[in-house]
């Protein structure tokens, strides 16, 4: 080892769609730890020394290579995406995306933070039981070499099946609001779900109703979806649209209304449902779905609370991380593992 070397857990070439100061690669980041913003070119942000390096027996490990080709390999069509800013379906853009997102969701501090919390809860529920760790066969206290380790490994065993199951889902694209900025935190593959499930959590990548986010760029959102999310969409709009033409119809035929106050009030619902027709259609083809103020802060709370420590904002505009931060300190270094 020849000396200090930066390696990044989330890319640069993702950070580089985030610029503050396009000249200096430079991003505008709030460090939740320590409730400050600051900017700092992106060689210096979600990135520590020798990350992907770690020591085993008397050899040093380095993951940097194959982390390297895995990013060289989703770069043509995240950079495609980014230049259309449209989703042309095709196997082999679902593939790179599906590993991009894998990847990226296993890779970050956060993900190596988890080894730690496990570690830490299970001395906990053995202590409780009047136990210690130190007393169980084969048990060793975790380092930073060993936690690299297991992190590394942990990605080699799953990225292929978190791939698998991520492809499966329907992707689409949202863009940022007017004026608006997505965020980027370190830990930026943000899982949510609107359905319950009862004790045993709803925020697995195959539980129904998943919503998968990456932000690819300030104005461009990645979304995975169960597939179930469209269809009832789809699904609703279709039968409230058949339960008022068929009553208007109804009207018509029994003589009380004429042909003309039909035409106005299918006119009428044409307007209300513009929306809801228009949000399909860009999911169809492919396209941007727009969002509103109220969706910018769903999409920037989410980020904010799983990221570990660090959010970016091209736009520099952190108030809404700031009161996240305050208003919920458990989620000061994200979301943690809880044992039920």
């Amino acid at each position: 080892m020849s000396g200090p070397k930066t390696e990044h857990y989330v890319p640069q070439f993702i950070l580089r769609q985030f610029l503050a100061d396009q000249g200096k690669e430079q991003v505008s980041v709030y460090d939740k730890h320590e409730d400050r913003g600051f900017v700092t070119s992106i060689k210096n942000v979600m990135a520590e020394n020798r990350f992907h390096d770690f020591l085993f027996e008397d050899w040093i490990v380095s993951f940097e290579p194959i982390a390297s080709k895995i990013e060289d390999w989703c770069l043509p069509t995240y950079q495609r995406v980014i230049e259309t800013r449209r989703l042309e379906g095709s196997p082999q853009e679902t593939a790179d995306l599906a590993f991009l997102i894998a990847f990226q969701m296993l890779r970050t501090k956060a993900a190596r933070a988890r080894f730690q919390d496990i570690e830490a809860m299970m001395k906990d529920k053995i202590k409780a039981m009047g136990h210690r760790m130190e007393d169980i066969p084969g048990w060793e206290p975790q380092t930073e070499d060993t936690i690299k380790r297991d992190n590394l490994m942990a990605i080699r065993e799953t990225l292929p099946d978190y791939a698998h199951i991520i492809a499966l889902k329907d992707f689409r694209l949202a863009e940022a609001a007017p004026g608006r900025s997505f965020y980027l935190g370190d830990n930026p593959v943000c899982l949510h779900n609107a359905r319950t499930f009862g004790p045993y959590g709803n925020l697995g990548l195959a539980v129904p109703g998943i919503e998968i986010y990456l932000p690819l760029s300030s104005s461009l959102m990645l979304c995975a979806w169960c597939p179930s999310i469209m269809e009832e969409i789809r699904g609703s709009y279709n039968e409230s649209k058949q339960k008022i033409t068929t009553q208007l119809l109804g009207h018509l035929m029994a003589g009380r209304i004429s042909a003309a106050t039909m035409k106005t009030e299918m006119d009428s619902m044409r307007e209300s449902w513009k929306p809801i027709t228009a949000f399909i259609d860009a999911a169809t083809l492919g396209m941007p779905i727009p969002s509103d103020i109220e969706n910018m802060d769903f999409y920037n709370s989410l980020q904010t609370a799983n990221s570990f420590r660090y959010v970016v904002c091209q736009q520099s505009d952190f108030d809404l991380a700031r009161r996240h931060n305050k208003e919920f300190p458990h989620l000061r270094k994200g979301r943690k593992i809880t044992f039920g």
